[in-house]
């Protein structure tokens, strides 16, 4: 069973191979602070300074902003079992959370009526 370990860029995005474990999980706990959650300012930052194809959000999908549609295709993965959640419009959510996750964006890509 393979995952994905990511290291941070000079830009603080994350760059991801395939590796073996909890390498995935493990670089997304390191990646920043956790507490108080501005989704929808960190995608509206992201919508005016980088081009990108996908973005993917791993959330417990409670934010204190209104979170805009991102670029290119989006990903909601809801890793909680809040009712509500911050990701309509363009998103696309995934409800819970394994390896397989990453398999099947990757598949869901490949049709065509994604976003």
């Amino acid at each position: 069973m393979s995952a994905w370990r990511c290291t941070r860029s000079r830009t603080t995005w994350l760059r991801c191979r395939r590796v073996r474990g909890f390498a995935l999980r493990d670089a997304i706990d390191a990646s920043q602070r956790h507490n108080g959650t501005y989704l929808g300012k960190a995608v509206e930052q992201l919508n005016q300074k980088e081009r990108y194809d996908r973005l993917i959000v791993i959330t417990d999908e409670q934010a204190h902003d209104t979170v805009p549609n991102p670029q290119g295709k989006g990903y909601v993965i809801n890793v909680a079992s809040y009712k509500n959640g911050v990701g309509y419009g363009k998103w696309t959510h995934i409800d819970g959370w394994s390896e397989s996750v990453v398999e099947y964006i990757r598949t869901l890509e490949q049709t065509a009526w994604v976003n």
